[in-house]
């Protein structure tokens, strides 16, 4: 047996299973480098098709003209390298343009372009045209009028001026719809039957003498209104009226600060009461002395501002009482 070792015989059999091993070791490198490179071959062929909404972009002379009819945003369809286009979606380094600058007054067709996107990919823009029109741009100064549904007010109950935070706004656009407008409002929605004061940050609209929107800008957008709601009310005289059983040898003399008071209530009980009567009590009153009145209503539904008035009582002595004194004096 150990010349079977020792023999040549060994020696090439030993060499032919080297060779094998060394062969199959090289043939499987060969193979997974083979797979790792059609795999990043797949990945660096994968496409991607994407459709995004980018904001247009208009050049022109804004401060000269005032252009309508174009869309804020259109849609870009991407195509291409799957990197590229995720890339070129999340970021939107590219940009659509609509270049008026080399176009005057009148309604045009204008093709959209791209600028900034990457070379290898393709692309499509909807719309790939647009409509615009251009006009002289002109502004105006217009007061707010601050409309609301009076029938949504309860039963008896009015409003009265409301106040904005701005009562005029600037109205910007095409000369010919800046001529159209008749007059800028904010409408004021309300509950129904509303019996309190309203706030609300309004909208504004510029409307036409038919009650039509007119395309404008208005600066700014929105007012806050503040819309006083109240049962109606006017001012009427203060009436003082003595009452109780005042001492039979005073005089009494009645004055107040307080002149005029506030009614509130419908308006078809205000349109019968001209005056307010303050009774005051005499009973007991001696000297002079000061009383707090209060008002009562003088009609049903009927309310008084103030509740309550400060009366000045003068008490001083009556005629018979002064005579009866000076009799006594000259019989002594």
């Amino acid at each position: 047996m150990s010349k079977f070792w020792n023999s040549s015989w060994f020696y090439r059999l030993l060499a032919f299973i080297l060779t094998i091993a060394l062969f199959a070791y090289v043939n499987v490198e060969k193979i997974d480098n083979t797979r790792q490179t059609g795999t990043k071959n797949l990945t660096i062929l994968a496409t991607k098709k994407q459709t995004v909404s980018v904001p247009l972009q208009i050049n022109a002379n804004t401060d000269k003209y005032f252009i309508t009819g174009y869309p804020q945003k259109v849609k870009v369809t991407l195509e291409g390298n799957a990197s590229l286009v995720t890339v070129s979606a999340n970021t939107q380094s590219f940009r659509v343009i609509a270049d008026l600058t080399n176009l005057g007054i009148g309604k045009h067709t204008v093709q959209l372009r791209e600028e900034g996107l990457n070379k290898d990919l393709a692309y499509s823009i909807e719309p790939k045209s647009i409509e615009v029109n251009i006009q002289t741009r002109d502004t105006k100064t217009m007061p707010v009028q601050v409309k609301y549904n009076k029938d949504a007010l309860a039963e008896d109950y009015v409003a009265g001026r409301a106040k904005v935070s701005s009562d005029t706004v600037e109205v910007t656009g095409a000369r010919s719809e800046i001529d159209r407008i008749y007059q800028v409002v904010a409408n004021v929605a309300l509950n129904r039957n509303t019996k309190n004061d309203v706030e609300q940050e309004a909208l504004l609209q510029a409307l036409d003498s038919n009650g039509n929107t007119v395309n404008v800008v208005i600066a700014p957008q929105t007012v806050h209104v503040t819309l006083p709601v109240s049962l109606p009310s006017k001012k009427v005289d203060l009436k003082l009226k003595q009452s109780g059983t005042g001492e039979s040898n005073r005089v009494y003399v009645l004055d107040s600060d307080t002149k005029t008071v506030t009614i509130h209530g419908p308006q078809a009980a205000l349109d019968k009461i001209s005056s307010v009567e303050a009774a005051v009590d005499l009973t007991g009153v001696q000297r002079s002395t000061t009383k707090t009145v209060d008002l009562k209503s003088p009609a049903d539904g009927v309310t008084v501002t103030p509740e309550s008035v400060s009366v000045n009582i003068s008490a001083t002595a009556s005629d018979n009482t002064s005579a009866s004194n000076a009799s006594s004096s000259s019989s002594k």
